[in-house]
């Protein structure tokens, strides 16, 4: 890793573009995991998840869980786990329990870019079941790819700040704001985001709100709302996954 990576690093994910939010107009990505985290830094956030006016409680936690050096590349693994706390009706696999497993090369971490696009090798497993091999993502998942690509257009920085209250105080995060618009087959989504940023929160993210329009062909759009808060991070992450490698 180069001194200037490790100059920019804090705490747990050691933001690699602490300048982004304190000096940039505009933002030049909304993706959620753009930020190289420190290895071994984890992220908790409670999340309240709306579906149709149904909600559901959930705890998401990503974490930095070792590095790998593959076909010359330096690489993290990265871990992405939620877990329900309080389900309702709502029969979403995406809503369930699960862990994704990726594998990401350094060098695709970074400002305006998409990390979760270039993992090499990607892992998920639902519930209790046994970790899927997944070739792609996008095709396995599109929603939880489209979501964690964040907004992709109107992007913009909010002129003020906002207070984001968790467990040990308060943050005063940047807002970026923006859209996203997708369509796979018969089913499209449409997105409007508010990210809450802060350079000493590993992954840069102190909170979300998602308003999402799904629109499955025919009839009345679903409309979800997410909203994460970040609850805790720390240092001395392990993986729940440790044997899923290349």
């Amino acid at each position: 890793m180069s001194r200037y990576f490790l100059a920019l690093m804090i705490g747990w994910h050691a933001i690699a573009t602490l300048p982004v939010f304190v000096f940039a107009d505009e933002p030049k990505s909304g993706a959620l995991m753009q930020t190289l985290p420190a290895d071994g830094v984890w992220v908790t956030y409670s999340v309240n998840v709306s579906v149709n006016e149904q909600e559901s409680l959930m705890t998401i936690t990503g974490r930095s869980v070792g590095k790998d050096f593959y076909e010359g590349k330096q690489l993290r693994f990265i871990e992405y786990e939620q877990t329900v706390v309080t389900s309702s009706d709502i029969n979403i696999p995406q809503l369930g329990n699960l862990t994704w497993r990726l594998l990401i090369p350094e060098e695709a971490f970074g400002e305006g870019k998409d990390p979760i696009s270039k993992a090499t090798h990607k892992w998920v497993q639902y519930g209790t079941q046994e970790p899927d091999v997944v070739e792609s993502i996008q095709v396995k998942d599109p929603i939880f790819f489209t979501l964690f690509q964040g907004p992709q257009k109107q992007l913009k920085f909010e002129a003020a700040q906002e207070n984001i209250v968790w467990q040990q105080g308060e943050l005063k995060c940047r807002v970026i704001t923006g859209e996203n618009e997708k369509s796979f087959g018969q089913m499209s989504m449409k997105m409007a985001h508010r990210l809450y940023v802060h350079p000493d929160v590993p992954f840069g993210i102190g909170g979300l709100h998602q308003d999402i329009s799904l629109d499955f062909g025919g009839g009345q759009p679903a409309k979800v709302i997410i909203h994460a808060t970040l609850r805790d991070h720390g240092k001395n992450a392990k993986p729940k996954l440790p044997n899923l490698v290349p």
